[in-house]
């Protein structure tokens, strides 16, 4: 069982910042934003975590309205 959440939370704040380059206390670091992309993308199909449960909405009975 693949659990990314983690990574994947890591994943989207870096792209919610929309910067590809930081440097903090002397030390620059760059990201490719779309090689991130790419892995986030690849990270959330592997991920398992909710899989299996059905979301609340599906169990609504809107037949007798």
């Amino acid at each position: 069982m693949a659990d990314n959440s983690t990574r994947i939370a890591q994943i989207q704040e870096i792209l919610a910042e929309g910067v590809s380059t930081v440097v903090r206390d002397g030390t620059t670091v760059t990201w490719n934003l779309d090689q991130l992309r790419r892995e986030l993308r690849q990270l959330e199909a592997a991920d398992d975590t909710n899989r299996g449960r059905r979301p609340v909405a599906a169990s609504i009975n809107l037949g007798n309205w």
